[in-house]
């Protein structure tokens, strides 16, 4: 048997045993004659007109060598299946492997007959990726924020609101953002406090930043909107923190994708997302009907056959 025979071995054992792991023979009328659907059969295997088509479209060439090609796989998978080999490390695994690919590319395909998007699904996807397609008006600013102290101290707090004016009235006259920080980090403090000045990702109204996974406290937000020119310096504004001083650098207009322009763009997204949760519904029903255990000792096993560090604490 030659190398693309014994390939060709697996792929026909798993058309034969199909993705159940079990064969079944042949209707009668196939076992009969030949013809109409079905272009030859070789022991139990029938090879069908339409995978015919479809193997010669798939690899370029005409229906007699499709054809051809086809019978020498039949035949060297019943030679395989004659042998035991398809009961065999590593055939089964090779063969279990496989039906997986094969039950994804079913699940993928049905996702994507399943047509374009939904409203729901176009709705879910601008959530998810609201910063691409659905983003609010946003402000860049710098800031200089004196902390307070965690635990309840009245009179640190106090100190660290006369601090924040201070502030206020050193950057207010800053040219530019880095001057503003300069500024900041100039002003004497006590050693119950701690300063710091720095510019931030741009944010919008409800304190999401456009640019990274921040979440600015709401009352920060509220005081960043509320001035109303870039360049402007705010009073102090008090936040779970400690005591802002806040510039605004630049307003960000809103950036919004019609909604039908999103279901072309969300096309491919939503057909993985159709079959991703097509898969975790199949896995979880696979699951429930047969139960997987783990032996405790598999993952010292695993890391010193692979050679790969235990996991450590959690952070």
């Amino acid at each position: 048997m030659n190398g693309r025979l014994a390939r060709a071995a697996l792929a026909c054992l798993l058309v034969s045993s199909g993705c159940s792991g079990t064969h079944e023979s042949p209707a009668p009328a196939q076992q009969t004659a030949l013809g109409g659907e079905m272009a030859a059969r070789v022991g139990q295997d029938v090879i069908p007109v339409s995978l015919v088509a479809k193997v010669a479209a798939a690899q370029h060439v005409n229906a007699d060598e499709a054809l051809k090609r086809l019978v020498d796989d039949a035949v060297a998978a019943n030679a395989a299946r004659a042998k035991g080999l398809d009961h065999e490390l590593p055939t089964v695994w090779h063969l279990t492997a496989a039906r997986g690919r094969v039950t994804a590319d079913r699940l993928l395909a049905d996702a994507r007959r399943a047509g374009p998007p939904t409203d729901d699904e176009v709705k879910t996807l601008s959530e998810r990726y609201w910063r691409e397609v659905d983003r609010p008006p946003a402000v860049r600013v710098v800031h200089a924020v004196v902390r307070t102290p965690e635990k309840p101290d009245p009179a640190a707090s106090e100190r660290a609101r006369a601090l924040a004016a201070q502030l206020r009235d050193a950057v207010v006259d800053a040219k530019d953002a880095d001057d503003f920080i300069a500024k900041a980090k100039a002003v004497p403090t006590n050693s119950d406090v701690k300063v710091t000045a720095e510019k931030l990702p741009a944010l919008t109204e409800d304190g999401q930043s456009i640019e990274s996974q921040q979440q600015f406290d709401p009352a920060f937000a509220k005081g960043a909107f509320a001035i109303a020119e870039p360049g402007t310096t705010s009073a102090p504004v008090q936040t779970s923190f400690g005591w802002h001083v806040i510039r605004l650098l630049e307003r960000i207009p809103e950036q919004r994708m019609p909604f039908e322009t999103r279901r072309i763009a969300f096309a491919d997204e939503a057909i993985t997302m159709r079959a991703g949760a097509a898969t975790k519904a199949l896995v979880e029903a696979l699951q429930r009907s047969k139960p997987i255990e783990i032996a405790p000792s598999a993952e010292i096993l695993m890391r010193s056959l692979l050679g790969t560090p235990g996991r450590g604490p959690a952070p």
